[in-house]
């Protein structure tokens, strides 16, 4: 509920209204975000023509907040001055495809079909084996972007960031000032790196940086002397976190 992350929601909802919005919306946060948005729309007599459901975020343990049939989205806690809480996105790992001479050359049946596009093997009599990793093609490797901004080096963060694709963590101070980053409960660029080698991501992006840094030099070889794939959160850059062939 700190005001660089809320204050801006209220005004972005009343523009999407604006817009002509008609569709439901969720929103996902702390107990209080609700009263906080409908406190300034009523403020403000600013009327909404589209439903805004709230979901409560539970900041003490992980959570599963949606799942569809090709990614899910879980919460974790993280370790701050207030309440607030991580973010996974990860891609659901899709079916194997038979290649297209295996089920001519196997008379599958429909049951045959659907436990090899699980990735089981079929065991037929006479010792037959149908082997999916030969006679189909894996699914591509599901991807996962983790978001923890605003908090203190933690293993619950590492827990939630376990095996990513992509960790963006924040790293607002240097080592020498990890004074202030332990009193504000925030990390160094050490810190970030830490998690990431220790959460086995495949990519760091660091941000959230003090402004009293001009340059991020040395925020960025702090992280990298710990987890050496690490890049700077630059607005405006794009990073890929992995293909989908």
């Amino acid at each position: 509920m700190h005001a660089d992350h809320v204050m801006g929601l209220p005004g972005l909802i009343a523009s999407m209204n604006l817009l002509g919005r008609k569709t439901a919306i969720e929103i996902f946060g702390p107990e209080e975000l609700e009263r906080f948005v409908k406190t300034i729309w009523h403020s403000t007599g600013t009327h909404i023509d589209f439903p805004v459901h709230f979901k409560v975020i539970d900041s003490k343990k992980p959570s599963l907040l949606l799942e569809t049939k090709s990614y899910k989205i879980e919460a974790f806690p993280t370790k701050h001055r207030i309440p607030t809480c991580g973010f996974k996105i990860e891609e659901l790992r899709g079916n194997w495809n038979l290649k297209p001479e295996t089920k001519e050359l196997f008379n599958l049946s429909y049951h045959e079909i659907n436990a090899l596009k699980k990735g089981e093997s079929i065991k037929r009599k006479g010792g037959v084996v149908v082997d999916p990793n030969k006679y189909c093609m894996a699914p591509v490797k599901s991807r996962s972007y983790v978001f923890a901004a605003d908090t203190a080096f933690t293993p619950k963060v590492i827990d939630g960031a376990q095996n990513a694709t992509l960790l963006y963590h924040e790293a607002t101070f240097m080592e020498s000032e990890k004074s202030i980053a332990t009193k504000t409960m925030h990390s160094t660029g050490s810190d970030a790196g830490r998690v990431a080698r220790d959460a086995n991501v495949e990519k760091l992006i660091i941000g959230h940086f003090s402004n009293r840094y001009k340059l991020l030099d040395g925020l960025l070889e702090e992280a990298r002397a710990v987890f050496e794939n690490t890049l700077l959160a630059i607005e405006g850059e794009t990073i890929s976190i992995g293909k989908l062939d």
